[in-house]
């Protein structure tokens, strides 16, 4: 019976999502931030098929990354290029749309494909200001993405 009903897509979904971790988020904690489509910073990165594969291939090396789901702003592709942030852009198709994820908004990815932050206008500025705000160092090591913390300055004595 089991074989059977797995094949039906609702069935499939629900087994999924009662066996996986995807309905767990961090929308409200500290290190989320932003919104673009219906995905907050905070928010596993929704799956998504792609022309050839879906988006969670990129995901097999856990690091931080962009995605892009349209056309990348050139300024992007130049900010995660000098961080050594790997950005993937991926075709926009209705499935995307379908998924949550916004035309040309761009995703600062953590390592555990958990959404840092989301920009609908597909910016680099919202995500330096985010790595500034948490003290975040990411890349700049030849390609590395790996990412140190800077402990925020203790206040001064009073």
């Amino acid at each position: 019976l089991l074989p059977r009903a797995v094949r039906l897509p609702m069935a499939r979904e629900f087994l999924f999502r009662t066996v996986s971790q995807t309905t767990i988020s961090y929308r409200h904690g500290p290190l989320g931030a932003g919104r673009a489509g219906s995905v907050h910073g905070g928010d596993r990165l929704p799956w998504a098929p792609t022309h050839g594969g879906d988006n969670f291939a990129s995901l097999a090396t856990p690091a931080w990354q962009v995605h892009v789901y349209g056309q990348a702003r050139g300024e992007l592709s130049e900010w995660a290029a000098t961080r050594g942030i790997p950005l993937h852009v991926f075709d926009w198709a209705a499935q995307h749309d379908h998924a949550g994820l916004a035309r040309d908004a761009a995703y600062l990815l953590r390592p555990d494909a958990y959404v840092a932050c989301a920009d609908p206008a597909g910016g680099e500025q919202v995500f330096t200001s985010y790595l500034l705000q948490h003290g975040l160092h990411i890349g700049g090591n030849g390609g590395d993405s790996r990412m140190t913390a800077t402990p925020p300055t203790p206040a001064a004595d009073r």
